[in-house]
């Protein structure tokens, strides 16, 4: 006979595992059901192994979604001071940067799975490790879950927090969007985000490893859509780096889900300088007679000198009938808006989140329960519910989980 349980958690990663707690916290009797050989495997390589688990700013527009006023909802129940005192009470002592980004004092991943397990301990919940969700069936007064080796567990009540799409090798494969179809849920289509960019541009090959600090915009069909600041990479294909991943969500929609050809960033490779500055501080170096490759030298990594020449041509700044002045000003205009067309992005395995996922106008706010189905949740990526970098994507998981996990 399958074992029967209360709930049955599909996936043990930050959402699933909060939500088995939750649960068992009031009592009922829960399950997790995990495929890889380990729980929260993903959640030990978030925020380069620091785990950037909250952020002191976490507020509804944070966040897109087919349903904002459901994110609104459960971040009214469990938002960033529940989410503080949850991990507070298992004994995770937490730091906040200047950014509003928090950490765990020790600056360890590990150390937020461990207490997270302790707790899954100290209640009692079974973690089935191995266990990939093949089929989830109704029966009467609850759920069957099946696993691809075979195995049965059979449940009142089923979470699905299986994750998006992003790093499959850490457990997010998609495979709870099948489950969710079985009961006549939709998609919105995901897309990979927070993922680094593919541009065709002899200056990324000639830059490829150059890391600078720049202020960059994504532009899709002449719009731009976010603008935001920070670190810069140089690729052989294309552009990576904080400043990349951040404004790639509305590049990847546009590429990746509605064939979108217009798409592109703008950079301001010298944010710390306003133009007119810029302008002036070109114009006396021109007029001094600095030759081209080293008009940048002092404002850019030194890597630029080759890359100079190729500036000042394409602004126009060399033409012998240009006054200093001049040319000053269109290099300086060169340099504070480089556009890079945009061709794709790259894959899943690069991508640190999903957007898209299951429309989350199919599920009750305040509950995360199916509309579809009762006694079905969902929480977690699985839901079409992204945050920007910097926690809001753990903390949506830690709200969604725990919400869920009460199953009202």
């Amino acid at each position: 006979m399958p074992e029967r349980f209360d709930i049955a958690v599909v996936g043990g990663g930050a959402a699933g595992l909060v939500a088995a707690i939750s649960g068992a916290r009031r009592g009922a009797s829960v399950t997790v059901l995990e495929r890889l050989s380990r729980a929260g495997k993903k959640l030990l390589a978030t925020g380069g192994g620091r785990c950037n688990l909250l952020n002191e700013n976490l507020a509804v527009p944070a966040f897109t979604s087919s349903d904002p006023d459901l994110v609104a909802s459960i971040l009214d129940r469990f938002g960033k001071t529940e989410i503080r005192t949850f991990f507070e009470t298992l004994g995770l002592r937490l730091k906040m940067e200047e950014d509003g980004r928090i950490y765990p004092a020790t600056n360890q991943a590990s150390s937020v799975l461990k207490v997270l397990e302790l707790e899954a301990g100290r209640l009692g919940i079974p973690v089935e490790l191995g266990f990939e969700a093949s089929g989830l069936t109704a029966l009467t007064g609850g759920f069957s879950v099946a696993s691809a080796a075979g195995r049965t567990v059979e449940a009142r009540t089923v979470i699905l927090a299986g994750g998006g799409r992003a790093y499959p090798a850490l457990g997010s494969n998609g495979s709870c969007y099948g489950l969710a179809r079985q009961f006549g849920h939709s998609l919105v289509p995901p897309v990979p985000s927070a993922v680094p960019l593919l541009a065709k541009d002899g200056m990324c090959h000639f830059l490829q490893g150059q890391k600078l600090m720049a202020r960059i915009a994504s532009v899709v069909d002449g719009r731009v859509v976010r603008t935001v600041e920070g670190e810069l990479l140089f690729t052989q294909y294309g552009l990576s780096g904080t400043a990349a991943l951040d404004v790639s969500e509305s590049l990847s929609i546009a590429i990746n889900r509605e064939g979108t050809k217009d798409t592109a960033v703008i950079v301001d490779l010298i944010p710390f300088m306003p133009e007119e500055d810029l302008a002036a501080e070109l114009s006396r170096r021109i007029e001094a007679g600095w030759s081209m490759k080293d008009l940048g030298s002092g404002l850019l990594p030194e890597k630029f000198a080759q890359v100079m020449p190729q500036f000042v041509r394409d602004s126009g700044a060399s033409a012998g009938n240009l006054s200093h002045r001049e040319g000053g000003r269109r290099l300086a205009a060169a340099l504070k808006a480089r556009k890079f067309a945009v061709q794709g992005t790259r894959g899943w395995n690069e991508a640190e989140f999903t957007s898209g996922g299951v429309d989350a106008r199919e599920v009750k706010p305040r509950t995360l329960e199916s509309k579809l189905r009762r006694g079905l949740y969902l929480a977690g990526e699985v839901l079409d519910v992204q945050g920007g970098r910097g926690g809001y994507n753990l903390a949506w998981a830690w709200a969604s989980g725990f919400v869920a996990g009460l199953t009202e």
